[in-house]
């Protein structure tokens, strides 16, 4: 996956280098040439030095060909304006942004950006979300080894029962919403296309839950 992170902070860089030690090619902008230092040594990645609202910056970062884009610099409004930037103008196709100020988050929600206000846990959370993009947790459970996610039922999966998805230790189906009336399944219950589910998942097993929905399933 290319992958374009603005603001090469700890949270820019703790996620550069995750990625770049998951195989994937990663280019940092920030304009504080001092904040390379903070990538780790051996990191296979590009540093650009430059102001990340300027065009010419960001296509020289790889904008034009990046699958994911990642604000996260030290300021809440560039972080919104290049995500917008990263989605609208170049169709970036996973789009992931910090918000330092939580009050901030209903008119990022209005504009349709997934945007992240836990400071504790924004490396972790962009890098699923980036990995993930449609099973982005609602709630996580101990230190992130569980997690509560929900997604929309794809048609590949309408009338197969619910149990088919339930995988011991892994993934769990805890509620069904259909037609806006939220219900616990019993073993007999069937999805229906457009039904929104609920999972309980291991961390470890979001790939497999992706694939499930992706048109993979068993």
């Amino acid at each position: 996956m290319q992958v374009v992170i603005l603001g090469c902070g700890r949270s820019g860089a703790a996620l550069a280098a995750r990625l770049g030690t998951d195989g994937d090619d990663v280019s940092v902008v920030d304009v504080d040439d001092g904040s390379r230092a903070r990538l780790p040594g051996g990191f296979g990645g590009v540093f650009v030095l430059g102001d990340g609202l300027r065009r010419e910056v960001l296509e020289a970062a790889g904008i034009e060909q990046a699958e994911a884009f990642a604000a996260l610099s030290s300021d809440d409004s560039l972080n919104i304006v290049t995500a917008r930037v990263a989605r609208d103008r170049y169709h970036v196709p996973r789009v992931v942004g910090r918000l330092h100020d939580a009050e901030r988050a209903p008119v990022c929600a209005d504009l349709g950006l997934a945007m992240v206000t836990s400071v504790r846990m924004t490396v972790d959370r962009v890098h699923r979300m980036l990995r993930h993009d449609r099973l982005e947790p609602e709630q996580t459970f101990g230190n992130g080894e569980s997690l509560l996610v929900r997604s929309p039922v794809p048609a590949y999966l309408a009338d197969r029962r619910v149990a088919e998805l339930n995988v011991p230790g892994e993934i769990q189906v805890v509620e069904v919403t259909r037609a806006g009336h939220s219900s616990i399944p019993g073993t007999g219950a069937t999805l229906k296309e457009g039904d929104l589910v609920s999972f309980v998942v291991a961390s470890g097993a979001l790939g497999r839950l992706r694939s499930f929905l992706g048109g993979r399933l068993g």
